[in-house]
Parts: C-alpha cells; sequence; structure tokens
C-alpha cells in the first residue's frame, strides 16, 4: 500500500485545567480505550472508501442522511442507516462487508463503536459540501480522525494513504470518520441522565438520546437577540429607566415589579435567564486554538496556525450553572449550544502546495453569536443571590463528578401580604433585615478532554441594561456582560409567557 505524506506539520494540544477542590473526581471510564477506537475507526474507513467509490447509491444515501442534518450537523450516525436499502437492494452493512477481510471486523466496529459517524465538511470557497456534492461524479476520499494526532489520514479508493496536516484544509471531495458527540446510546429506550429529548431507534434494543433539545435537529431553534440591540424588552428598558442614578435592582422590578414607590411585590414566572450572546475573547488565534479538536499531548509545539476543526463541523459547548437553594440541595442545571466556526471567528483561507488543493486557515477576527439559551426563572426565596456559570466545548462524553463548596448569600425579606393572599418581597435589595450568608455543597459534573473556559459569577443586583451606544437611525443597547480570559457572555431575563 503506497503512503505518501501531504505535509506533516506538528500541533499544540490545548491542556485543559486540573480540578482544583479538595475532593477528587471520580471517574466514569469507557469501555474501550481511545486507542481501540482509533484503530476501529481506520479499519472502518479503509472498507468505507473503495465502497463508497464503488456504489454511487450509498453516496447518495450519505449525502441525502447528511442534509437532514438530525443532530443539526452534517453528521450520518452509521447504526441508523446500515440497515437501509441500496438501490440495488443490499442494505448498507451487506454492501460494506463486501470490503472487510471477515465478517466479524465489521462486528467488532459495530459493537465497540456505538457513535461511528460519517460526516461530510463545508470545504473553502464551495470546493466541497453536503449541499454541493455531486454524487454521479464526486468521489470523496476518507479522512480518518485520531485522538493521538490532530493530522487527518486520507484513505482513496485504491486504499493508498496520506495524512493532511493539522493546520491545513482540503479543498476537495473528503468525507471523515469520526464519533458523534451530539448523541449518547441508550438500550430498552433508556437514556441516562445526561439525555435529553426523543430517541432514535437503530436496530435491535440500541437507540440514542440527545445530549439536550438543541442537537435535537427536528426542533425549531430560537436564535433571537443579542448583546447589542435596538429594541431591549420593553420591561428591561423600563427596569434601566427606573433604576437610572438611582440605587436599586433591576432585577427586582422584571420578577418582582418592585420600584422605589412600590416596594413589595408577588414573584412572576413571567420571565426566566437567558444566556443572550457568546464571545470568545483574546487573541482569535489563541482563542481558536483553545477550542479546536486537539489530541491532548503536551509535548507538541505548532507550526502556523492551529486549525483543526474541518473535521468536526460546528463547536459544541456545554453550560453549566450552579444554583444554591435554600433546601440546603446545591443544584447543577447543565444545557448546551453549538456554534459553526463562521459563527465565532472570522476565517480566512490562502493555498497552500501544488499537488492537491490544500488551504491554510487564519483567524482574523472573532464574531459574536446571538443566543437565546434558556436557564431559570431567578426566584430570591428559592435562589441564592449569586450564580456561578461554566462554559466548556465538548469533545468527548465522559463524565468526571467532584463536589464544590463555596460562601453564598439567601434573601430573607419574604412574607404573606394578606391583602392579596400571597408571598411576596419585602423592600428593594435585601429589605430591612439583613441576608443570610451560608456555606452549600453543589455537585457538578465535568467531562474529560473537554476544554474548560472558565467561570462567571452573576448577581441578582447586576444591571441587566448598562446603557446604550449612537447607532442610526435610533440607538443600541448593550446588555451586561461577564467575561473570562477565553469567552465572554450576557445574561438577561427574557419573557417565557
Amino acid at each position: 500500500m503506497k503512503k505518501c505524506l501531504l505535509f506533516l506539520g506538528l500541533s499544540m494540544a490545548a491542556c485543559s485545567p486540573s480540578p482544583t477542590d479538595a475532593e477528587p473526581p471520580q471517574s466514569i471510564a469507557p469501555s474501550v480505550s481511545k486507542e481501540r477506537r482509533d484503530e476501529l475507526k481506520a479499519v472502518f474507513g479503509k472498507a468505507f472508501a473503495p465502497a463508497l467509490a464503488d456504489s454511487p447509491s450509498l453516496r447518495k444515501m450519505i449525502k441525502d442522511e447528511a442534509l437532514t442534518k438530525f443532530d443539526n450537523d452534517y453528521d450520518v450516525l452509521y447504526h441508523l442507516i446500515k440497515e437501509r436499502p441500496l438501490a440495488d437492494g443490499q442494505t448498507v452493512r451487506e454492501l460494506l462487508l463486501g470490503y472487510f477481510e471477515n465478517t466479524e471486523h465489521l462486528s467488532d466496529v459495530e459493537r465497540e463503536l456505538p457513535l461511528l459517524t460519517i460526516f461530510v465538511p463545508e470545504l473553502p470557497h464551495n470546493s466541497f459540501s453536503a449541499d454541493s456534492w455531486d454524487t454521479d461524479t464526486q468521489i470523496p476520499v476518507v479522512g480518518i480522525t485520531s485522538y493521538k494526532t490532530n493530522d487527518v489520514t486520507l484513505v482513496d479508493a485504491k486504499g493508498e494513504e496520506s495524512i493532511i496536516a493539522a493546520d491545513l484544509v482540503p479543498g476537495f471531495p473528503v468525507v471523515v470518520i469520526k464519533e458523534n458527540e451530539r448523541v449518547i446510546p441508550v438500550t430498552n429506550n433508556k437514556p441516562s441522565a445526561m439525555a435529553k429529548g426523543r430517541i432514535l431507534q437503530a436496530s435491535g434494543s440500541l437507540g440514542f438520546a440527545f445530549l439536550a433539545d438543541c442537537f435535537d435537529g427536528s426542533r425549531a431553534l430560537d436564535t433571537s437577540a443579542a448583546s447589542l440591540t435596538p429594541t431591549p424588552d420593553p420591561k428591561l428598558l423600563d427596569a434601566y429607566n427606573i433604576y437610572h442614578g438611582t440605587d436599586g435592582w433591576h432585577r427586582d422590578y422584571i420578577y418582582y415589579n418592585i420600584t422605589p414607590n412600590q416596594p413589595r411585590g408577588p414573584f412572576s414566572y413571567s420571565y426566566q435567564e437567558h444566556i443572550r450572546s457568546f464571545t470568545m475573547v483574546g487573541d482569535p488565534a489563541t482563542a481558536f486554538s483553545k477550542i479546536a479538536d486537539q489530541t491532548g499531548d503536551p509535548g507538541l509545539v505548532t507550526l502556523g496556525p492551529p486549525v483543526g476543526g474541518w473535521t468536526g463541523g460546528s463547536f459544541e459547548f456545554k453550560v453549566r450553572v450552579l444554583l444554591n437553594a435554600k433546601n440546603g440541595l446545591g443544584q447543577e442545571l447543565i444545557t448546551y449550544f453549538s456554534a459553526h466556526p463562521s459563527e465565532l471567528f472570522s476565517l480566512r483561507y490562502t493555498r497552500f502546495g501544488t499537488s492537491l488543493i490544500l488551504y491554510r486557515p487564519h483567524v482574523a477576527g472573532l464574531v459574536t453569536k446571538s443566543l437565546s439559551l434558556p436557564l431559570f426563572a431567578w426566584d430570591l426565596d428559592d435562589y441564592a443571590s449569586t450564580i456561578k456559570i461554566e462554559v466548556e466545548e465538548v469533545d468527548i462524553t465522559e463524565t468526571i463528578v467532584q463536589s464544590e463548596s463555596r460562601s453564598v448569600k439567601f434573601a430573607t425579606n419574604f412574607g404573606i401580604d394578606t391583602t392579596i393572599g400571597s408571598k411576596v418581597k419585602l423592600g428593594l435589595k435585601f429589605g430591612a433585615s439583613l441576608e443570610e450568608t451560608r456555606t452549600e455543597t453543589t455537585q457538578r459534573t465535568y467531562t474529560l478532554g473537554n476544554d474548560l473556559l472558565g467561570a462567571v459569577i452573576v448577581n441578582f443586583a447586576d444591571n441587566v441594561l448598562t446603557g446604550s451606544v449612537p447607532a442610526s437611525p435610533s440607538v443600541l443597547w448593550k446588555s451586561r456582560e461577564y467575561s473570562t480570559g477565553w469567552y465572554s457572555i450576557s445574561v438577561e431575563p427574557k419573557r417565557v409567557q
């Protein structure tokens, strides 16, 4: 088998911060090692490349399935299509069996790689994508990802291998063999505690559940809003105007209708906290390097911009909100969102090499992504006056659990208003009584191999809108931003009913 080296560059691994809490984390180990999963992806990719070349029907099925974006990316989950019939009557699995040395090799792949995925990337300058793929004439080579390196091995229909360095992007048809990061395998329709929403049934008892509803391609996503908007919610604008130049809390008015002239009110469930925008911060190339897929090998260094994201499609981000409730039980609220690289970065591509069409990407700038990611309704009678929000970019789904203790404040100025027969908040801020300070313990989970981007603290007392900037024909209103060294988010109450 001939092997040619296109360009062997060195890539830099981003090291995730180590846990700092006193209690040691407990690991949930995967059943199959990364080395074994790499080996199985290579076995599958080497059989899939000639099958894809020989079967226009298989190429069309992969294209059509990718375009459904079942997980809001151009992913095709092997176990969901393996029993699908092709034009000649064979199933996908029956076709592929003819390209394996024996049945056991494919059975090993199916058993040990439940998240095996064929991904159709969007490549620079419209050179290739699921939308533009002419399945009659374009025969992609097959790229195989690895946990050991950001370089990508390519296999063509003849079994010849080549390597694309981590800092290069192809400009010719390629499909990628990888593992899915947006779903979790389940059996007997019983998802794990991590999984959300509907279950996609494969053959036998195997099914797949989504990590979060935002990854379910059948759901409409709310992408409205941004941290800079000409039309903020009227109640947020009223809160700004009421307390502008006056000591008080915007959220007192938003959640309790409390003003300096009306110092008591019941809680309203009409609003809920939302993350409204997300931006990477700092040097654009460094920010991209932080969240682009990394090998985890600290011994490698980089030659040029480290960009490996073309094999993974959109980034997946996990948002963890650490709440503390008055019942003493800390709560961990976990949600997710995805972002295509172009939604976070301004990317430019320059041609590299002559034998094949390759591009070297350059991260030219940062872009703010608008979000409408719901969190919780902030009733101070239930929750502490501060919350902690952590963000990490998701690479794999092996989790560890640990505990964290912190000192938090609870409001005590609540009572029954006999005139309306319900519980109300009594007074602005913490009222005439002193707040209660407790040390609370919260359990949290995070994922091995993910890129941890840090935490921010959001206070109930923080202003929601911080002011406006001139813009034609009116003004743009700015939300309060919360930043770490890697990202910045805005958090606003948003009307939900």
